[in-house]
């Protein structure tokens, strides 16, 4: 009995290890990307809204 629960508990040790590094895996990922994209220019339109004060006092 003393084995199985030992047992259990080395696979879900393992299982919880996994996980953490899939996520820290995943995380590395996304933070490569944001610095990648940051050698790069806005490539946003820039949207400028002009408008007269006369077309306000009406």
């Amino acid at each position: 009995m003393k084995i199985l629960i030992l047992l259990f508990g080395l696979t879900a040790a393992f299982g919880a290890a996994g996980k953490k590094t899939t996520s820290d895996l995943k995380e590395m990922k996304h933070r490569q990307e944001l610095k990648e994209l940051q050698r790069y220019p806005n490539l946003l339109p820039e949207v400028v809204i002009t408008i007269s004060r006369d077309s306000l006092i009406k």
